[in-house]
């Protein structure tokens, strides 16, 4: 996939198949001149066919604008940009997403993607569901700083150290998400590996409040979605970790991880 940004009916698309094929990238917000960047990958069941046409806060296209403002609004002083990658053919349904190959595949395009983006911004990757299998895979060659799990299946590895390094890892799973009996394994092209809050992988979880279901991480004005931000924007010691203060009542604010080391593997 090439990335090469065309303005097509007022929006600044990055790249994507003819009519009739399933990727599409866009950007929104001047990402050339941005600071911060974050790359939204979405699960199964989004291709360009839909991508335009889908409507309500589950699509991608909203759950991408609705980012950006959040962000804005927590900073308006740096330049921000969010980009929503369909750039991979998404499995079908979930029966489908239970095959490695759609994410194997995907990965390298979304890996180059971050080398295509601003050496001098801060790179957030972001996946949801089966987007965070992309996201894993993607990571061991990519130029990520900050990488989001959204309800994850797996990221598609089974070791800390296929992951990279360098890039901070974070991952949120609702209490009623059902993602949590997902099977984890991988065998050849079955299984997506790891969940990201295996003790192998480490990564950090943060606070939802009181977002319900698979679908719900993006919901306007929820700490889910303030946390995704506040990672975006690097502001990492103002994301909660969901620990109760005893005297308080409310969530604390958590330490930011360390990026990845391969001396600080778990195996």
């Amino acid at each position: 996939m090439q990335y090469r940004p065309q303005e097509i009916d007022g929006r600044t698309i990055l790249a994507g198949d003819p009519p009739g094929g399933a990727r599409v990238v866009e950007a929104l917000g001047d990402v050339a001149t941005a600071d911060h960047v974050a790359v939204l990958v979405p699960g199964n069941g989004h291709h360009l066919g839909n991508y335009f046409t889908e409507e309500g806060p589950d699509s991608p296209r909203a759950r991408g604008e609705l980012l950006l403002r959040t962000m804005q609004a927590l900073d308006p002083d740096p330049h921000v940009a969010v980009v929503v990658w369909v750039g991979y053919r998404a499995p079908a349904d979930l029966a489908a997403a239970a095959s490695n190959v759609p994410a194997a595949e995907g990965a390298p395009d979304l890996a180059r993607l971050t080398f295509y983006l601003p050496r001098s911004a801060h790179l957030t990757l972001i996946g949801h569901s089966y987007g965070s299998t992309v996201g894993g895979l993607a990571l061991a060659t990519a130029r990520v700083d900050d990488f989001v799990a959204l309800g994850s299946p797996g990221l598609g590895v089974w070791r800390r150290d296929e992951l990279g390094t360098g890039t901070r890892l974070w991952a949120a799973q609702a209490e009623t998400d059902w993602i949590r009996y997902f099977p984890h394994a991988r065998l050849g092209t079955l299984g997506l590996g790891r969940p990201p809050l295996h003790p192998a992988l480490g990564a950090t979880r943060f606070a939802t409040g009181d977002v319900t279901g698979h679908s719900g991480y993006f919901r306007e004005r929820s700490e889910s979605l303030l946390n995704i931000a506040r990672i975006a924007l690097g502001r990492h010691d103002d994301v909660t970790t969901g620990l109760l203060d005893r005297q308080a009542g409310t969530a604390r604010p958590g330490l930011a991880p360390q990026p990845a080391s391969r001396r600080a593997v778990v195996a």
